[in-house]
Formats: structure tokens, C-alpha cells, sequence
């Protein structure tokens, strides 16, 4: 059981930077923060969690489990950014920013990449990452984000859709685009909000993970 005063800091710093969403009028029951490099090892656990299908999709292809270990190497290094969903301590999803190479007369653009592990999946998750991922293309500068994925990704597609990004078809992948709105103050302030909350809610994180499991979330 964690403790009064970690409980009461961490529902004080949530509502700001990441309130609870609903989904279908179901209440999600984690939160949404940055993840810093020192949890690349959640990083790690959370993409070998992923089922079969699931890992398919969110990389368009088989991939092996020392290629999942170097990609969290660069999920959470300084040139991207990164949010995870946290349930008791347990990441159980992430959202990813990576800055794309800047093209004369095009947008500066970035693409975002979820992955949500497979009893987390169809309750809004990618949806409220999304939200919060849009806030830091914002801060960045970013102008277009791109979602790009596998034609039979359904619920990449509904995401995207629901989203208002445009879709095109490239070669064998789907393209999602959308603007994304310039920053401003109060933005900026959000950010810094959502750091402070994550340099908090790591340690309460850890706390919970270093509990047994029957004592979590009470």
C-alpha cells in the first residue's frame, strides 16, 4: 500500500497533466506521463509483452526481441520523446515522437507510434496518447504529425480518423497526416506541469512495482 503523502501529491500534480479519460463512458484506470531514460528497461518489457499480432502491426513486420531492446534504446534517448500509460506501477503503453528529417518546403513533421498491450487495448488509451502527444509536437515546433501503419490496422486507422488526419496510401502502408497547433503559453505551461508530474509519479511507480501484487492500487 503506498502511503498517505505519495498518494496525496500524486492526485494533486494528476489532474493538470493527466487527468483520468473516458472511453464509452468507461473510466481508464491509469495515467499518462513522460518516460526518462532511466526506464528503458520498462520500455523493454512492455514491447516483449506485446502478443504476436500486436507487435506485427505496431512495426509493420516480424520482429525479433533484440531488435524490441535496441528500439527502447531509442524510445527514450534525447531525440524523442516518449509517454507511457502506467497501471500500478506497470507501463502497459506507450506513445513515441520522433522528429523526421526536415524536407525544403515541407512542414516540420515528426511521426508518433503507439503500442498498447493487448488486455489494455479498445478502452481509448490510444486516443488520450494521442492528446497528450499533440501537446509535445506543439511545444517542439512540430507543424505535421504522421501516423503511418499497415492498411488492416484498424484501430490505427480509426485512430487517425478520429483525429482528422488526411490518409493516403504509400507503397503498402497507410499515411495519416494532421496539423498540429503552434505553441503557446499556456501549452508551454502544461508541459512543464506534466515534467513535474512525471519526476513524481517515476519514484510512486517504482514504489508500486516493488510492492507484492496484492498490495498494489489499494
Amino acid at each position: 500500500m503506498t502511503d498517505s503523502v505519495s498518494t496525496s501529491v500524486k492526485e494533486d500534480l494528476a489532474p493538470a497533466v493527466a487527468a483520468p479519460h473516458e472511453h464509452a463512458g468507461e473510466r481508464l484506470e491509469g495515467h499518462i506521463r513522460k518516460l526518462v531514460p532511466a526506464e528503458r528497461q520498462l520500455v523493454v518489457d512492455h514491447l516483449l509483452r506485446l502478443d504476436p499480432l500486436s507487435r506485427f502491426m505496431r512495426f509493420g513486420g516480424v520482429v525479433s526481441d533484440a531488435a524490441l531492446t535496441r528500439h527502447a534504446t531509442r524510445v527514450v534517448s534525447s531525440e524523442a520523446s516518449a509517454l507511457g500509460y502506467f497501471v500500478e506501477g506497470e507501463l502497459r503503453a506507450v506513445a513515441e515522437l520522433h522528429p523526421l528529417t526536415r524536407r525544403p518546403g515541407k512542414p516540420v513533421a515528426a511521426e508518433a507510434a503507439f503500442s498498447v498491450e493487448r488486455p489494455w487495448q479498445g478502452k481509448g488509451i490510444g486516443s488520450a496518447l494521442m492528446r497528450h502527444l499533440v501537446l509535445l509536437a506543439q511545444n517542439r515546433g512540430i507543424e505535421e504529425l504522421q501516423v503511418v501503419f499497415l492498411p488492416n490496422n484498424g484501430p490505427m486507422k480509426n485512430l487517425a480518423v478520429h483525429h482528422a488526419a488526411e490518409l493516403s496510401l504509400d507503397d503498402e502502408e497507410m499515411i495519416g497526416r494532421m496539423r498540429a497547433p503552434r505553441a503557446t503559453l499556456f501549452s508551454q505551461t502544461r508541459e512543464f506541469l506534466g515534467d513535474v508530474f512525471a519526476i513524481f509519479s517515476s519514484a510512486f511507480d517504482l514504489q508500486e512495482r516493488l510492492l507484492p501484487p496484492t498490495m498494489r492500487g489499494n
